[in-house]
């Protein structure tokens, strides 16, 4: 995984490459996907059954009962609940991965850095079963843009966003088990602070801001303009989004380092 590169120099000098922390994260998400969907009869498919299970509430509410007047509005919400969906798992299990893990992090030689990152990767294989059908209903109802190659990019800004965060708030937790909590309530506030369900554009000029703050809005709005509009994200809003993303991701990593000595004695 690309974030981790922000650990780079600790990790080289405790002897640890960086293709085996891939390795590493890619073997231990693996084994957490294949441990949440056993001895079910949907396996991996539950992840993208729940989603379509809220989209199809989401748009029986606001464009039967309360119609928004949004155009294709089924995959309007539906390119924004993927990255929510994504955000908000990855991040509240993030936060909780080293003491649901505390048996991984009493191994010596496991770099527990990692932890995290497995707990954002997990729901990412989420996305990339729920993208198929995205494209499919855009087939459907309307053409497919070239500036969908562009989406890699903004799947790879949200995945660092969300690593530097799990970094703070899973170490913080160790310490701080109100962390948990308090990132409960935050994420159930963002939801209606990002404009999965409604057009930020539509929002009145006062409480607009709220909006703009929200990173998620910037990446959200950047999936539906590759997806929807056929046009390429607000190069501005990406790039202070990317900054503060990297920016995130190294200090993020450099809090949890210096947290992590005392790890196995608060677990």
């Amino acid at each position: 995984m690309g974030t981790v590169t922000r650990a780079a120099p600790q990790l080289r000098r405790q002897g640890i490459e960086l293709s085996h922390l891939r390795d590493l994260i890619v073997h231990l998400a693996k084994r957490e996907v294949t441990s949440l969907h056993r001895f079910t009869l949907l396996g991996w498919m539950w992840p993208l059954a729940r989603q379509l299970a809220q989209l199809t509430v989401l748009v029986l509410v606001f464009s039967k009962v309360l119609d928004l007047d949004i155009e294709n509005y089924a995959v309007f919400v539906f390119s924004g609940l993927i990255s929510w969906s994504w955000f908000a798992s990855g991040v509240g299990n993030g936060t909780s991965s080293l003491i649901r893990q505390r048996h991984l992090v009493f191994q010596p030689r496991l770099p527990t850095i990692v932890l995290p990152v497995v707990a954002v990767a997990v729901p990412l294989v989420d996305v990339l079963l729920a993208l198929p059908v995205l494209v499919a209903m855009l087939v459907w109802t309307r053409e497919v843009h070239w500036t969908i190659l562009a989406l890699p990019a903004l799947l790879a800004v949200q995945l660092v966003m969300m690593c530097g965060l799990v970094w703070f708030t899973s170490a913080a937790n160790v310490y701080l088990r109100d962390v948990g909590n308090v990132v409960s309530v935050g994420l159930l506030m963002l939801f209606y602070l990002t404009p999965v369900f409604y057009d930020s554009g539509r929002v009145p000029a006062d409480y607009a801001w709220l909006l703009q703050l929200n990173p998620l809005t910037t990446l959200i709005e950047g999936y539906r303009a590759v997806l929807l509009e056929g046009t390429l994200p607000a190069p501005v809003g990406l790039a202070v989004v990317t900054a503060i993303s990297c920016v995130l991701a190294a200090l993020g990593a450099i809090f949890f380092r210096r947290a992590s000595p005392g790890f196995v004695d608060e677990l």
